[in-house]
């Protein structure tokens, strides 16, 4: 397993702080929590995307021939969402009231995260983690690169703060479609370059002692292109760094696809988060399934992204 041994988890009821539109799809949503376990980046939850409320107790319903029970909980007939969604981890601090603050950037794609764009402070939520492995930080390597796309870039926020602390010179590659969907800041009279080299462009970067380069699919804002290929070019005009750079990514499946090829032919150490649909995230519904290279006669076996995962080392990760 890639990272560290999963913290202990539970089911936890938070308050929500802040709920803000950050971009045209992307929110900022942060919970407080009166105790949480302890967490690390690469790490997740899952929300319930709807009203905390007292669990009904079971009850016994005739159900006569052709003659069915009326439905009634607001999950079975209305539009609430009876399953959790994953969402990774962006950040984690202590607030002064002495509560755990949890952040996660959300993007409106569904129900689920339709009904979370409506949710005002105050609101309690139920949290159910922390969930997954981490990001492991390779302690003789003092250079790392991030690559993130779209709503994989939240865990490398959270990354490049344990990387800070670590004392690491940290490099981020941030890809979105367009300028409108970027779930980030500019610095005043900063552009983040066409070249795609990094600079102090992003404030949420710039704040934790990295440099980043934007790239955008349809050229809109810094590098016009996949930052798949931003980040190989960078890689390519830096290879005195080869030797002692370590890249983590998350993102479409494609995007880390393309970083892994780059990256592990020059046995560049590479971890990625992986984003599977997750129904559960504890392992019970092995719906999150992933191939792995293994020592079996087949060459991989099955892993589940939620427990074994979401990080994986790219080597290892068999693409389909």
């Amino acid at each position: 397993m890639s990272g560290q041994a999963q913290a202990k988890r539970g089911t936890f009821v938070g308050e929500v702080r802040t709920n803000r539109k950050l971009c045209a799809e992307h929110y900022l949503i942060t919970i407080a929590v009166e105790a949480f376990p302890p967490t690390r980046a690469g790490q997740f939850v899952q929300l319930q995307c709807r009203p905390v409320r007292e669990q009904a107790s079971n009850r016994e319903v005739e159900w006569g021939k052709g003659n069915p029970p009326a439905l009634s909980q607001p999950e079975l007939v209305g539009e609430e969402p009876m399953l959790r969604r994953p969402f990774s981890l962006a950040g984690r601090r202590t607030g002064d009231d002495g509560c755990v603050q949890l952040d996660v950037i959300y993007r409106a794609v569904g129900v689920g995260t339709r009904w979370l764009c409506g949710v005002a402070p105050g609101t309690k939520l139920s949290v159910l983690g922390p969930l997954g492995n981490a990001f492991r930080v390779v302690n003789d390597k003092k250079v790392v690169a991030l690559v993130g796309g779209g709503v994989g870039i939240p865990p490398l926020l959270y990354l490049a703060e344990e990387l800070a602390k670590a004392g690491k010179k940290v490099f981020a590659f941030c890809g979105v479609r367009s300028s409108d969907l970027l779930p980030l800041s500019l610095a005043d009279g900063v552009l983040p370059l066409a070249s795609g080299e990094p600079n102090s462009c992003v404030i949420e970067f710039a704040d934790r002692g990295a440099n980043s380069a934007i790239a955008t699919d349809d050229g809109s804002l810094g590098y016009s292109g996949l930052v798949s290929d931003a980040f190989a070019s960078w890689l390519e005009g830096n290879m005195r760094y080869s030797h002692a750079v370590v890249v983590y990514s998350c993102g479409p499946e494609a995007m880390m696809q393309a970083v892994a090829e780059t990256c592990v032919p020059r046995r560049i150490d590479c971890q990625l988060a992986l984003e599977r649909h997750m129904a559960c995230g504890m392992g019970t519904c092995q719906s999150c399934v992933v191939k792995i290279r293994d020592d079996s006669k087949a060459g991989w076996s099955y892993k589940l992204c939620c427990t074994d995962g979401p990080v994986f080392d790219a080597q290892d990760v068999v693409w389909q």
